[in-house]
């Protein structure tokens, strides 16, 4: 084995806690019918970045080489979306069933831990297929097996360790207080933080959906830009800070109210063009589907930004709708006229620029790495 066979790489363990006993004291067919509805909504919700190694039983084993679009809290808000993806089925499933057995009883008993660790590995060939191996690999795993039921009570949730954190420069989101550390045989002390999955799920479920219809009558026609990546990548591109600056051919974006670095409902980015300040204020965020914001312009006037992300085969449909600006003030419905006129002045010249920017992107993303792109 030669140095240039490791790669390093984030591990991402999706774990379906109860299913052994699931499986051994209730219906045969209808538990195996259940658990392969789980994994039947849970395998093609992990996409690229992100690639699958395995399924293990009650586990869907992914990783993820390291690249640009790994940075920050990617994995953060992919394993809350992973999550709510197994959430959401398993809700559907309750809901839509009226039989009684056993297995259909307990699909509340289900949940989903998730494991994120960061290390190195090499891809090895078992059985004709390539998986990875490593001491950084077996780590991961190990994890399974923890004490976080015992020491918080969770049992949904994401551990992510330290590495991991490190690796994306998220250690200072989380507080000294909630960090644990797991003693593990042969590998020693593992250092970790714990995110409960249930809040985050029940946080999706009662927010407040902010979304502006292709069927709204909207400032300017919708653009539908095609981009050779994921959803996930393509969210990436909408939102992340340097990267939404880079297509909107802003100077260059501020960003306040952060939660210690994470973008969440309520950040605000300053974009900067020239002498202009346009705050933009998240207040809906789905990563892999779509991103809604808010405009706050002058005398109260307010406009809505979504940029939703719709895969189709081998890429990503990025639709970008911008309400019609609004005002509760007087003086703001008077001059909702102008500023309309202002918006569509400074945006519609530069549409052409920002698809091609966003594009430009999107290769670029793919030519530093070929992981990203779907299509080979």
């Amino acid at each position: 084995m030669s140095g240039s066979d490791i790669k390093t790489a984030f591990f991402v363990i999706a774990d379906i806690s109860g299913y052994t006993e699931f499986m051994s004291k209730t219906a045969i067919e209808h538990a195996k019918g259940i658990l392969e509805g789980l994994f039947g909504d849970l395998v093609p919700a992990i996409r690229s970045p992100l690639a699958i190694s395995g399924l293990q039983g009650d586990a869907v084993f992914a990783y993820a080489f390291e690249s640009e679009v790994m940075s920050k809290q990617f994995i953060l808000d992919f394993a809350e979306q992973l999550y709510c993806v197994f959430a959401r089925s398993k809700e559907k499933m309750v809901v839509n069933t009226g039989c009684t057995c056993d297995a259909c009883s307990n699909i509340k008993a289900l949940e989903l831990k998730i494991v994120v660790h960061h290390g190195q590995c090499v891809m090895q060939e078992t059985g004709g297929r390539e998986e990875l191996a490593g001491q950084d690999v077996i780590t991961a795993f190990r994890l399974l097996k923890n004490s976080v039921k015992a020491d918080t009570g969770l049992t949904a949730y994401t551990l992510i360790t330290c590495d991991a954190l490190k690796a994306m420069d998220m250690v200072d989101y989380f507080d000294d207080s909630e960090f644990y550390t797991e003693d593990i045989e042969h590998i020693g002390a593992v250092e970790y933080v714990v995110r409960d999955m249930r809040a985050a799920w029940n946080r999706r479920r009662s927010s407040q959906r902010t979304f502006v219809e292709a069927s709204q009558k909207l400032l300017i026609d919708e653009w539908i830009i095609p981009l050779p990546v994921s959803p996930d990548v393509a969210f990436t591109i909408c939102t992340r800070p340097d990267l939404r600056a880079s297509w909107l051919g802003a100077d260059h974006v501020e960003m306040f109210n952060t939660n210690n670095g994470k973008l969440e409902p309520g950040s605000l980015y300053h974009c900067h063009h020239g002498d202009d300040i346009f705050p933009f204020e998240i207040v809906d965020w789905n990563p892999g589907e779509y991103a809604t914001g808010l405009y706050n312009l002058p005398m109260g006037i307010t406009m809505h930004e979504t940029d939703e992300l719709v895969q189709v085969g081998d890429g990503t449909m990025v639709k970008i709708r911008f309400s019609m600006p609004t005002s509760p003030k007087i003086m703001g419905k008077l001059m909702t006229g102008a500023v309309k006129k202002k918006l569509c002045s400074i945006i519609l010249p530069d549409k052409e620029n920002r698809i091609r920017r966003m594009t430009e992107l999107a290769h670029k993303m793919i030519a530093s790495d070929a992981t990203l792109d779907l299509a080979s």
